[in-house]
């Protein structure tokens, strides 16, 4: 097979993530076959790995998986080596993929995505009750539940879980609300067009509300308040206090209000249990598909996953594997703080801003990376604020230069 076989078009990509929205399946599959040849630019290209945290954690995370060939059951460890190895492709895939296709086009793929979560769930919801659609049918559009019967009379479109959709319909409102502010401080769009888009903002928050997702709500509540403030400080004062006085009535219809506490409840035992698998397998972790088992037999129950990504990665990789996420988010906090101070800051960076603290403030109470979509459109996020990282030292030096010049 040629180089050329195996450069990235956008087309190919662009149809991906459509698919990845509408048949699941289909582009989940087509973005692994994407990737498949991406392993090869490491051998290319070793010294790019030391200028990649992204890239840096995962080989972290198979170094650590395969020193549990063995500690635990090697099915395990191959699983998840191979789940790593296909990761690591997708992230070289995304990282790639920032030089073929703007950052305005994946935000409104991921704008469109959240609005097609929260129409097809009412859709198929409807339809549901008319039609008796077979299951692989299901699969393949997405509304095939996957969580625990709690899960019933929730919303999550195509996106096969409530807290997935939530999540990804999150990350469509916060890019939404910062391309709002934006035009209404610029004045770059049209007055129609800044209607629609607040429309488009409205259905987004209506989906969420849909979800069921306490944490969900929480976090969209203080997105509301960001916007407001950022639009004009009264507006975030009227909001403000609108959301205080209806405090109570808020509570009253918050969703699963009655089973708040069972369900605080049951996550803290989750949490104090996947814990309890770290510090068994403090060094090495228990491996990601280890987890589930080894949760098994240590509480009888079956759990997939943590229900937080600090102590999932802690119970599945062990202290490094912690350890190097800190790294990852203390590395990207402290470079987003330099590029925020730098005269050169770009007008993306807000988007980064407010995207990748509700990845992590939503990642405390749910294990969503274990949603191959979520994952994806993650990557894609973290892909672009890697571009633009690199960007900012190489828009210093041109500037430089032209300074000399002239």
């Amino acid at each position: 097979m040629t180089m050329d076989n195996r450069q990235l078009s956008t087309t190919k990509f662009l149809n991906g993530l459509k698919l990845l929205a509408v048949l699941p399946p289909v582009g989940i599959g087509w973005l692994i076959y994407l990737s498949r040849w991406q392993w090869l630019k490491l051998f290319k290209r070793p010294k790019t790995i030391a200028h990649d945290m992204m890239l840096a954690f995962i080989l972290l995370l198979m170094v650590v998986t395969g020193l549990n060939l063995n500690h635990h059951d090697w099915k395990s460890v191959l699983l998840s080596m191979l789940m790593l190895f296909v990761l690591m492709n997708l992230w070289l895939l995304c990282r790639q993929s920032a030089h073929v296709i703007t950052l305005a086009d994946v935000r409104q793929f991921i704008i469109q995505f959240g609005l097609y979560i929260m129409v097809s769930g009412n859709l198929f919801h409807w339809l549901n009750h008319w039609l008796n659609f077979p299951n692989w049918l299901k699969f393949l559009l997405g509304d095939l539940l996957w969580g625990y019967a709690a899960n019933k009379n929730r919303l999550f479109g195509s996106a096969y879980n409530p807290n997935d959709a939530c999540c990804l319909m999150l990350i469509a409102l916060g890019l939404l609300l910062v391309q709002l502010t934006t035009h209404a401080t610029t004045k770059i769009a049209t007055t129609s067009m800044q209607w629609t888009q607040w429309g488009w903002a409205a259905l987004l928050m209506l989906g969420i509300y849909q979800t069921k997702s306490r944490t969900g709500l929480a976090i969209m509540v203080l997105m509301i308040l960001w916007a407001s403030y950022m639009l004009n400080w009264r507006h975030g004062l009227v909001v403000t206090s609108l959301l205080g006085a209806a405090g109570m009535l808020l509570l009253i219809y918050l969703p699963r209000s009655h089973s708040w506490l069972a369900s605080w409840q049951g996550r803290t035992e989750i949490w104090k249990n996947s814990w309890a698998l770290f510090k068994n397998a403090p060094l090495f972790g228990v491996t990601y598909y280890g987890f589930a088992e080894q949760y098994l037999k240590l509480t009888g129950t079956s759990v997939p996953h943590a229900h937080d990504i600090f102590l999932m990665l802690l119970a599945s990789f062990g202290i490094l594997g912690g350890v190097g996420f800190l790294m990852l988010i203390v590395g990207g906090g402290w470079s987003m703080k330099q590029i925020w101070q730098s005269p050169q800051r770009h007008p993306n960076l807000r988007y980064f801003a407010m995207t990748l603290p509700i990845i992590l403030a939503y990642g405390l109470t749910d294990f969503v990376l274990s949603s191959m979509q979520v994952l994806i459109v993650i990557l894609l996020i973290i892909a672009y604020w890697h571009h633009e990282q690199h960007a900012q030292p190489q828009l210093a030096l041109a500037r430089k230069k032209e300074i000399h010049h002239f």
